[in-house]
């Protein structure tokens, strides 16, 4: 049985914990030892337990996705990344940053992030909007045997389905990042009816739960505090690892970015922009 959060109201009940600034806490009644938990604790605790079921069952999944990217590199290929709302946060977190790789590419489209202006419904209408996609990817140049990661918890909107289906028609290894078990629970937004899983090469799975926030204040409230940002930076970060660690075994040297901010990162940067710079990068490399 999970376990369950209680609001004691009552001022004969137990007495809160409280943050510096006097807040009330939640405390967590745990079934098996009575031990109270703030707020906090629940989440990090709920953020261990993803974490752990990441390591368990997804290991293998990010071993291959590691594998296809390194081949792609060393053949001179491109590493693209495409997420929408949060998920578009979420891509930058390997793109043009230290201990990231030279050759990404994120897709960033300003109309599918919070920045579009307007109301944030906005990005969530356009998410869901067949023909969008093949607007976006008409501005990037995707190659035959590169590698593409889609970036959609829920998996079933219109957009991340059909960058993945435009991706796979040029010939590009598609790699899912997404929450499977939603994601089978819910339908499909995209007239074909199919789901991201269903139309990656490789898919790993987020295991972060349903609806994403995984706090329980009380059953006449929705959760709070969200898991996906969390479990797809985790992923993304062991990806770019096992790469890199890959590349090295086999005697090529890594293409890291490192700080701008520290000793030589500049010229670092100068010598990264010589070999890799270019149109097929988002910006960041053109002068």
């Amino acid at each position: 049985q999970p376990d369950i959060l209680r609001i004691n109201l009552e001022s004969d009940q137990r007495k809160y914990s409280s943050l510096a600034r006097g807040w009330n806490i939640v405390n967590k009644v745990r079934n098996e030892d009575n031990m109270k938990l703030t707020g906090g604790e629940v989440y990090f605790n709920e953020i261990e337990e993803l974490i752990d079921r990441i390591k368990q069952s997804q290991t293998g999944a990010i071993a291959n996705a590691a594998a296809q990217i390194a081949n792609s590199i060393k053949n001179g290929g491109v590493l693209h990344i495409f997420g929408s709302g949060h998920g578009q946060g979420t891509s930058t977190d390997v793109f043009y940053r230290a201990g990231g790789f030279a050759p990404v590419n994120a897709i960033l489209d300003v109309n599918l992030s919070v920045y579009g202006g307007g109301s944030p419904k906005r990005g969530t209408s356009l998410e869901r909007l067949e023909g969008y996609a093949k607007i976006i990817l008409l501005n990037y140049d995707l190659r035959p045997n590169e590698t593409i990661i889609v970036l959609s918890n829920s998996g079933i909107n219109a957009v991340p389905i059909e960058v993945a289906i435009l991706a796979k028609k040029r010939g590009l290894k598609v790699i899912a990042l997404t929450n499977v078990k939603q994601s089978q629970t819910d339908n499909s937004r995209h007239s074909s009816g199919k789901k991201l899983y269903e139309i990656a090469d490789l898919v790993i799975d987020t295991c972060v739960v349903y609806g994403d926030a995984c706090v329980e204040i009380s059953p006449a409230l929705p959760k709070v505090s969200a898991q996906s940002s969390i479990a797809c930076c985790l992923i993304l970060q062991m990806i770019m690892s096992e790469t890199a660690a890959i590349l090295y075994q086999e005697g090529i040297t890594p293409p890291i970015l490192t700080s701008a901010n520290v000793p030589g990162g500049d010229e670092n940067l100068e010598k990264i922009q010589a070999e890799f710079g270019g149109k097929r990068y988002t910006c960041c490399f053109n002068e």
